[in-house]
């Protein structure tokens, strides 16, 4: 199993693919669904690369060029990830804010996600509680991050500074980021898609409207000791 990101392939523009750009991405597929069985078959720890490569018939040192380790087959969706972040900014429309249209692409993205839940392809949360997924993931989310603030810094509708591009792009990689993560651990805790959407949507329509901050907005109040009742007899 993996932690396959929702497919936008079909989001993206058409475009004239060469027969050798073809070539590529058809053996990249065929790589990531070879591996995602045998994660299934046999556990992810228990797969070498050496396992998949011989099982999707191509060299070793090919399967290096396109997933440098074996985490990064589990992410195997992580530019088009990217790229669906990146156009949440450059492509929204006139008269939008940034945080609605954060909020719009958001909530579309938990629907393709809670889609999933029920499904052996789904998400696989408990593979990604490994120590090394997890420093992928990262990775991922931060480069993911640095694309989003370099479309805020050039954008032409509103000016950011580089400082307030990239607090607004972790944010924005934040929302899209811990969505998964909570989708792929409700599923892991048997939490129905109706109970996990409702908690989500809830959470990203005030993430969106008031800003991520305002998630823990509440005042901390002093808490006074209690006071012990003084004995009438002194």
């Amino acid at each position: 199993m993996r932690w396959r990101l929702p497919d936008v392939a079909a989001r993206r523009e058409p475009s004239a693919e060469t027969l050798r750009a073809r070539n590529k991405r058809q053996t990249r597929e065929r790589i990531a669904a070879v591996a995602a069985r045998l994660f299934r078959t046999h556990g992810y720890e228990r797969v070498r690369m050496r396992d998949i490569a011989e099982a999707a018939d191509v060299a070793e040192q090919t399967l290096y060029n396109y997933f440098p380790t074996k985490e990064h087959l589990v992410f195997d969706r992580d530019q088009e990830f990217e790229q669906r972040l990146v156009h949440v900014v450059r492509r929204r429309r006139l008269g939008t804010t940034i945080a609605s249209a954060v909020r719009r692409e958001a909530i579309r993205f938990l629907e393709e996600l809670v889609e999933s839940m029920d499904k052996r392809t789904g998400i696989p949360a408990s593979v990604a509680l490994g120590a090394a997924l997890r420093r992928v993931w990262i990775e991922l989310n931060a480069r993911a991050a640095d694309r989003v603030a370099d479309a805020l810094r050039e954008d032409a509708h509103e000016r950011h500074s580089p400082a307030a591009a990239a607090i607004a792009a972790r944010s924005i990689v934040a929302v899209f980021a811990v969505t998964l993560e909570q989708v792929g651990m409700a599923a892991l805790e048997g939490k129905s898609p109706r109970t996990t959407r409702g908690e989500l949507t809830a959470t990203i329509e005030r993430a969106a409207a008031d800003g991520t901050l305002a998630l823990g907005r509440r005042r901390v109040k002093r808490r006074w000791p209690r006071i012990r009742e003084k004995r009438r007899n002194t």
